[in-house]
């Protein structure tokens, strides 16, 4: 893997040094080479550098039973997930086993139930369409160049990943190709000002998928997840009472799109909107997701990905965009450092305004367990007081399946 590009913008200061806002969220991170300008302050920098590492999807190791029950069938799974980079580019660091999924589920006439850490329901049908469509045996954005773990492929830009996590999810029968999954799952905290939960998160999804005679198939989705969230300390409400209702907030989002394949055409186009979501993944804790005070911003989300399926090689091009709302209290005015009686004054942050991402790879099938793959992606990042980062990312390597 090969990035090139902008360093993550610097904090802005004033002439004398003073901090006038600093930058909240997005934005590739990474050890970047910086100038000191003749001000005395370092410029934004550069980043380049190459890492060899796991892509999209890690090393997967996945181990099943199933035995009949009834006139049901009860199958319990494990799938550990390991990378091949080491963390930190340390080559001394253990490389820890990541146990992504581990349940059981029963299923027959009626429908299923799942109880274990699974995928969880929310953006599922997004992040389908960039794992079937786009990066399965490719890479994308890098996330952490400087750490290890999996990479992020499309997601945030365009995508929220759905994760993984530990609940119980009932989905009925299909009918006709229509399928409802519901499920609650273990609360998530966002760290800061709501730390403290109390109830499990519900989340559903609902699909439809239909055959298209001998030519291919198009799947319809919409989701959807609801968190509440409490202060750590319960406040004193107007009428002298200590009450949870009196300093509470909720997280929620739902997303939707389709998939349609015709031929050796795919098409995915997915979407979201919600409240306190983040970028990457949903209830993300990050600057993007909540102010210093914990107010939460609104974010959505765009993406559409392409690909063309050959006898033996998968061509795919995608695009996708994450935009960040501002609320009531960026736009606060803080007195100017040097004068503040009649400064101009200044905002506190800069708020990630997008993520924008332009994806194109090519996948050679040597066999049908041995893939070939190489693709490349631009990211573009712009903060709401003018602050931009382009970074651009060629990979190559190789997947072997079994």
């Amino acid at each position: 893997s090969y990035v090139r590009g902008d360093a993550l913008p610097r904090n802005r200061v004033d002439a004398a040094g003073n901090l006038l806002w600093d930058i909240q969220g997005g934005g590739l991170e990474a050890v970047a080479s910086r100038q000191l300008l003749p001000n005395g302050q370092l410029s934004q920098g550069t980043l380049e550098g190459m890492r060899v590492r796991s892509g999209f999807i890690g090393n997967t190791l996945g181990l099943g039973v199933r035995s009949p029950l009834g006139y049901s069938t009860v199958t319990g799974y494990i799938q550990i997930w390991a990378f091949i980079e080491s963390e930190a580019r340390r080559k001394n660091r253990p490389n820890y086993s990541d146990v992504r999924q581990g349940y059981v589920k029963v299923e027959g006439w009626w429908g299923s139930v799942l109880v274990g850490r699974s995928r969880a329901l929310f953006s599922r049908g997004a992040t389908d369409i960039d794992v079937q469509y786009a990066h399965r045996y490719g890479l994308g954005y890098p996330g952490n160049i400087d750490l290890n773990g999996p990479t992020a492929g499309h997601i945030g830009f365009g995508v929220l990943g759905s994760g993984f996590s530990a609940g119980i999810a009932y989905a009925t029968p299909s009918l006709h190709g229509l399928q409802l999954t519901v499920g609650v799952y273990d609360p998530i905290q966002l760290q800061g000002a709501w730390v403290r939960t109390k109830w499990v998160r519900p989340e559903a999804e609902l699909t439809f998928e239909r055959p298209i005679g001998q030519l291919g198939k198009f799947v319809l989705f919409g989701n959807g997840a609801y968190q509440t969230l409490y202060r750590q300390d319960a406040p004193m409400c107007a009428d002298g009472t200590v009450d949870d209702s009196c300093e509470s907030t909720y997280a929620a989002g739902f997303g939707y799109g389709g998939r349609l394949e015709l031929g050796p055409m795919r098409l995915g186009v997915a979407g979201h909107y919600g409240r306190g979501l983040g970028t990457n993944y949903a209830l993300e804790v990050s600057n993007a997701t909540l102010d210093a005070t914990g107010n939460l911003r609104n974010s959505d989300g765009y993406y559409v990905q392409t690909q063309l399926v050959l006898s033996k090689v998968d061509i795919s091009a995608g695009w996708g965009i994450t935009r960040v709302f501002l609320i009531p209290s960026d736009n606060i005015l803080l007195p100017d450092p040097v004068d503040p009686v009649n400064g101009p004054g200044h905002y506190a942050h800069s708020v990630l305004k997008y993520q924008m991402g332009i994806s194109a790879g090519a996948v050679y099938h040597l066999s049908k367990f041995l893939h070939l793959g190489f693709d490349f992606f631009h990211a573009r990042a712009a903060w709401f007081l003018g602050e931009r980062q382009n970074v651009n990312i060629a990979n190559v390597g190789m997947t072997f399946t079994w």
